[in-house]
């Protein structure tokens, strides 16, 4: 090959003819089916695959299944034996395992029919640490008693034993005095702070 007076015109041919040679691999491959098959990158495992007699929560990531175990007995305020046979846990012996997967789809029908999928609705909405969730609010049986002195009572009034604090405005000039008065605090035109 000769050199023109700007560079090499071999190295320009040889990259020319890598890059038709290139082209033509890829040709090939593509048109006698030798195109590298592309494989789909594998999900995380789910629930269904790694442990035994999964039901209500099929199809959630398998990592996911003990913590929501732990959110589920945190709701309810009970260990894993009130669902669960101790050592294993993939039986059906207790009813209580039987209610918790109904209770678990009927949170997914409410999620998915009133909040667009989202969970709004968890065992903790109802339960709030008891296994037995209360339905109905707790009512005295009894009118509260007036305090004494308010405006139906009778007697001394509590309040009136307290003595008066200072204003806020007191309080603020006393912080003014403490960081050394009004014309200290104007002369501040920056601060720092550090901590940790």
């Amino acid at each position: 090959m000769q050199q023109d007076a700007n560079g090499s015109k071999g190295t320009i041919i040889s990259i020319a003819a890598l890059s038709l040679l290139a082209l033509a691999i890829v040709v090939a491959r593509n048109r006698f089916g030798l195109a590298q098959q592309s494989t789909p990158t594998p999900g995380p495992q789910l629930a269904e695959a790694r442990f035994k007699n999964i039901q209500a929560l099929k199809g959630i990531p398998a990592d996911q299944v003990i913590p929501t175990m732990h959110f589920i007995s945190s709701s309810l305020g009970v260990e894993c034996e009130y669902c669960h046979v101790r050592g294993a846990f993939d039986k059906d012996d207790k009813e209580k395992k039987k209610i918790a997967r109904k209770m678990i789809r009927m949170e997914f029908a409410i999620n998915k029919d009133n909040f667009n999928g989202h969970t709004a609705v968890t065992c903790n909405s109802c339960h709030r640490g008891a296994a037995e969730p209360v339905g109905i609010p707790i009512i005295a049986e009894l009118e509260p008693k007036p305090m004494p002195g308010g405006p139906n009572g009778t007697g001394m009034n509590p309040a009136a034993n307290i003595p008066a604090g200072p204003t806020a405005d007191q309080i603020l000039d006393k912080y003014v005095q403490a960081v050394g008065g009004a014309d200290a605090t104007q002369k501040i035109t920056s601060r720092v702070e550090k901590g940790t």
